[in-house]
């Protein structure tokens, strides 16, 4: 029976769009960002969705970039180009719909989830959750606009050393650096997120649409000039050959 990659379940306002590739702890391909998507197409038009929520099945919120992608062998820098213009979409997607997105964040999150948590509005975070934005250790260009958005967040110079070192985080350190909104043990992240995303549903939609779309259009400018850059960086660093020593080592896991 085929599984859904990524899936919407709707409950009393709230849009969950869900990451369901739990034996990969939720990696996320080309396929799942263009579901992702439409997905946050379909809620920006359902009038009785006041809220959404990005999770993961599972543990864990998403092991980043899934490897076992079909692909021309060797893979070359225009399909990687063209692959990244199909995660970006969702970041733009994330960005742009009116309604407030909330990132539920539990386990691993690994780079370009990272990217999306932090393309979300609000992030909840489980205390032990492992944020690893491990772009630079593996030879990337960090991606999906996270060269925006944390240093929106954090400072140019924090959002630098977390990006060159790739060190990770837990949920409490991401609330200490400003990157959270909220920290709860695991066990109570799901019901928590939930009552937050509900007492967001109950404030004026009108209200909440116009304030998140002006305090995104502040920042959203550079957003979209990094996320060209990065379609040029990012298939550039694909083709490194650091990258290809490092992807070999990970393929033989």
């Amino acid at each position: 029976m085929q599984v859904d990659v990524v899936y919407l379940e709707k409950q009393d306002g709230i849009g969950v769009i869900c990451l369901n590739q739990p034996k990969k702890k939720n990696a996320i391909s080309a396929v799942m960002m263009d579901l992702i998507t439409d997905l946050l197409n379909e809620l920006e038009q359902d009038d009785d969705i006041r809220v959404i929520v990005l999770r993961g099945a599972g543990e864990h919120f998403c092991a980043g970039g899934d490897l076992d992608q079909p692909g021309p062998s060797p893979i070359t820098a225009e399909f990687s180009r063209k692959s990244l213009r199909r995660y970006t979409r969702a970041i733009r997607a994330i960005r742009s719909t009116s309604k407030p997105v909330v990132a539920m964040v539990g386990g691993y999150a690994v780079g370009g989830a990272v990217s999306m948590m932090l393309a979300c509005d609000l992030v909840c975070v489980a205390a032990d959750a492992k944020i690893i934005p491990n772009f630079c250790a593996i030879g990337l260009v960090p991606e999906l606009g996270i060269m925006a958005t944390l240093p929106a967040a954090v400072g140019p110079q924090r959002a630098k050393e977390i990006l060159f070192l790739g060190e990770r985080m837990t949920g409490v350190d991401c609330l200490r650096l400003g990157i959270a909104n909220r920290v709860f043990p695991a066990e109570r992240l799901e019901e928590e997120t939930m009552a937050l995303a509900q007492r967001l549903g109950a404030r004026s939609s009108i209200s909440l649409k116009i304030t998140k779309g002006i305090m995104n259009s502040a920042m959203d400018a550079a957003l979209a000039n990094v996320l060209e850059a990065e379609s040029i960086g990012s298939p550039l660093c694909s083709q490194s050959e650091e990258f290809k020593a490092i992807a070999a080592k990970f393929a033989k896991r």
